[in-house]
């Protein structure tokens, strides 16, 4: 695959005036930088307010920047002095809400972007040819584009006649259709029921590959990002944690941060003596090229295994059904909740005590919380 550089970001920074006596500014981005090669699928995952939208804007063109450069394909088009028009930067929106004209068909809303690009191009000498409504030229792009959906049936409808993942496949095929170098996706699936997002997710990710297009998506759902992206960047008050493949992400969180919103990890107090961590549960073998003494120890929920003793004292709080396993909440002596996800052929009762066994190849363990500015500070063991 070309890997040459389809988006870089450098330093690119976004301040916002609170509008008092003082002009305080408020950093909504603080320093991203960030690489996307060609035909690489980006997911920017993080909580709400973390500024991944905000991002995805500036790319787009819809936001202007404080510091730093945006390049596209080779040239920059956002710097802290000017900024390229969205029409020109050779990207495709697709909006959380669709945005699909009501008045058009199917066909007709494909066809409008692709009327507007020639309009915009230099190349004027046929332009009463393509703007014409049925041109050959834009009827054989929307009939492959509806094609690489899997819609091509569809030409005729209007948005009112689709269902929402359809319509989404549309608001797809059209930001396609104009062949740009990088589509970004605002939250694409997030008024969709949880079936239809489960399907769409693997069928938007077949059709980004299959277009060879480079993509970058907006979501705050942790499955998704790792269901679609060929690389993640977690975002956490304007900054990136981490970026890497989404089994780098969730085998590896380069901070507690990425830990607790990717792996929905527990954290154990540990402390180091010889070749273990003690715990209130049990010792855990260590790694004998760490130096730290004592931090955290990460378990995800699917590392910790229940077992049933009723001299333990560890007690069982809370069970829920979740279809293919059984989520549990369960209290060690200290107060402290940890959750853990078993197969359904474990059913245990609340209140039964339980004994923990880890599942845990590589211990990872992480610098306590600071209570002075609430920073966070990892320090990983392998």
């Amino acid at each position: 695959m070309n890997q040459s550089v389809i988006l870089q970001l450098t330093n690119v920074t976004k301040t916002f005036s609170h509008g008092s006596p003082t002009n305080s500014q408020q950093a909504v981005l603080d320093n991203v930088s960030l690489t996307l090669n060609h035909g690489e699928l980006l997911g920017l995952l993080g909580p709400s307010g973390c500024g991944k939208t905000t991002l995805l804007r500036i790319v787009a063109g819809f936001e202007s920047i404080s510091q730093g450069t945006v390049e596209i394909a080779g040239k920059v088009v956002c710097n802290k002095s000017e900024s390229l028009a969205a029409e020109k930067r050779q990207t495709g929106m697709v909006f959380q809400d669709y945005a699909l004209f009501p008045h058009l068909t199917v066909a007709d809303n494909i066809a409008f972007g692709l009327k507007q690009q020639y309009k915009s191009s230099k190349n004027r000498k046929n332009l009463n040819l393509f703007a014409r409504q049925h041109s050959p030229q834009i009827q054989q792009r929307v009939k492959e584009v509806l094609e690489l959906v899997g819609l091509k049936d569809f030409a005729p409808r209007y948005p009112h006649q689709l269902s929402g993942g359809q319509q989404q496949r549309i608001s797809l095929a059209r930001a396609l259709a104009p062949q740009p170098a990088l589509i970004l996706l605002d939250e694409p699936l997030s008024n969709l029921d949880v079936q239809v997002r489960h399907r769409l997710r693997a069928e938007i990710r077949a059709i980004l590959k299959a277009a060879g297009t480079s993509a970058i998506f907006v979501t705050h759902d942790r499955e998704e990002a790792l269901a679609i992206s060929d690389k993640i960047a977690v975002m956490r008050q304007g900054k990136i944690e981490q970026v890497g493949s989404p089994e780098s992400v969730y085998l590896n969180p380069a901070t507690r941060f990425v830990a607790e919103f990717v792996t929905q990890a527990n954290f154990l107090p540990a402390t180091r003596q010889g070749q273990v961590w003690q715990t209130e549960i049990g010792d855990v073998p260590a790694s004998s090229g760490s130096n730290v003494a004592e931090g955290d120890l990460m378990l995800r929920p699917e590392d910790i295994v229940l077992i049933p003793d009723p001299d333990a004292r560890i007690i069982v709080r809370e069970r829920q059904f979740l279809g293919r396993e059984y989520y549990y909440g369960v209290e060690t002596a200290s107060g402290k909740r940890i959750y853990a996800r078993t197969e359904l052929s474990q059913a245990i009762a609340i209140g039964a005590k339980v004994r923990l066994s880890l599942k845990l190849k590589s211990p990872q363990i992480f610098g306590v919380v600071s209570q002075k500015n609430q920073t966070l500070t990892s320090v990983p063991s392998f």
